[in-house]
């Protein structure tokens, strides 16, 4: 007769859609996703699921009057089913920004979720947009006051931890999401039964009682809005499968720290999102999909960003004494760059990849040269216009190189595809 062991099953959801989200898109992943999973959780007493909403989601379903979905948001939070981990408003790279804009970030988040969630908002967790790490990232995290980050498994420097808790140097729970699983569920690779059975057994020692975690994340768009219906027959079925096991317990990953012992081992993360293959860290090239070597459009947008970090740098320094028009100007430039530093513009430019959209990556871009140019004519109202002009000049200059290699770069594909 084998001995019983118990598994803790963890569920990471990530819910984000950018600041230039077209209004019927997002009332679409609404009805078929947000309401609908938010139900199932609802439904499942037993529920307990980390969520990471960035606060520009927030942001968009209050102003285009969705504001019911918060509401069963908050409900769900306020009965303990559902966790809020911190992360960065409007979903930057962290490791690609300035530290500086990292905090900012961070903080813009954190506003948006004392506002909505009160009291019941705590800096526990931490889900860094896309998974994106790295050590100096996951130092500042815990420097701001929270106690661990979830990473994708490929940012694991060690054996593969599930039955210890492990440490950054600075005192930062460290949590590996399970890639395999993680994306076997997100493309209907498995079903319920079958994840409850693997995990199960994954890293049991049939010699000792050896309790064991696993950690799912996943896009939350993933149920109802990708897999029409996956938030009932997956989602649902599974909470409901580990409910009527008593080898298995739901629980947050908050929650950990109460049932596996701590490592002695400190260990820092690799450099990594969860979309960053083997492969890519061979290469050294750790965010792929947002900043690879032979990529222009990423190249050229890099080219961008640089020059207009040192703008915005230029304006930080100005006070609220130079005059209205100045504190309009910067005021306005500071409210599309930080909308400007969200992800989405590099991700859709990976044409070889197939995530590739001209109207994306412009809109993304388009925020940019708007941040540039009130940050420029704040410099001008205050006389110092001069001190800014390389930063512009360069901003326009790279503008212009970035919309030919659009253009150029869908013309190349189209023609590879009618000669094949």
């Amino acid at each position: 007769m084998s001995l019983k062991v118990s598994t803790f099953i963890c569920f990471c959801l990530h819910m984000y859609q950018p600041p230039t989200q077209d209004l019927n898109i997002l009332r679409k992943i609404d009805r078929e996703c947000y309401k609908p999973l938010f139900k199932v959780l609802d439904y499942h007493e037993n529920a307990k699921i980390c969520l990471n909403i960035n606060g520009v989601l927030i942001d968009l379903l209050r102003e285009f009057d969705l504001s019911d979905t918060i509401e069963f948001l908050k409900n769900l939070v306020s009965e303990g089913k559902i966790e809020i981990v911190g992360t960065a408003k409007f979903h930057p790279i962290l490791p690609l920004i300035p530290i500086k804009e990292v905090h900012q970030q961070i903080h813009l988040n954190e506003e948006t979720n004392k506002n909505e969630f009160g009291k019941l908002w705590k800096r526990k967790g931490f889900f860094p947009p896309e998974l994106a790490i790295s050590g100096s990232i996951a130092k500042h995290i815990r420097e701001l006051g929270y106690k661990w980050v979830i990473m994708s498994g490929i940012a694991c420097p060690i054996e593969w931890p599930f039955d210890q808790i492990y440490y950054s140097p600075n005192g930062l729970q460290l949590f590996f999401r399970d890639d395999i699983i993680s994306n076997k569920i997100s493309f209907k690779d498995i079903t319920p039964k079958k994840f409850i059975s693997e995990a199960k057994k994954l890293h049991k020692n049939e010699e000792k009682d050896n309790s064991t975690y696993v950690i799912i994340a996943q896009d939350a768009e993933t149920f109802g809005h990708h897999i029409p219906g996956y938030e009932k027959t997956f989602l649902g079925k599974t909470i409901e499968l580990i409910n009527n096991d008593d080898e298995m317990e739901l629980v947050f990953i908050s929650d950990l720290g109460q049932h596996f012992p701590v490592s002695e081992e400190i260990i820092i993360p690799k450099e990594s999102s969860w979309s960053t293959t083997s492969k890519d860290l061979e290469n050294n090239i750790p965010y792929p999909l947002w900043k690879h070597p032979d990529n222009n459009i990423h190249k050229y947008y890099w080219k961008i960003m640089k020059s207009l970090n040192n703008l915005m740098n230029l304006i930080d320094d100005l006070t609220a004494s130079e005059g209205w028009d100045v504190k309009n100007y910067y005021n306005t430039a500071r409210w599309f760059y930080n909308r400007g530093l969200h992800s989405c513009p590099t991700w859709w430019a990976n044409i070889q990849r197939g995530t590739w959209s001209p109207n994306l990556i412009y809109k993304g871009v388009e925020l940019l040269i708007q941040a540039a140019l009130n940050a420029q004519m704040a410099l001008v109202h205050v006389n110092k216009s001069d001190l800014g002009e390389g930063y512009f000049d360069s901003i326009s200059y790279y503008h212009g190189l970035l919309l030919m290699e659009i253009y150029t770069s869908t013309k190349s594909n189209l023609t590879n595809f009618n000669n094949k």
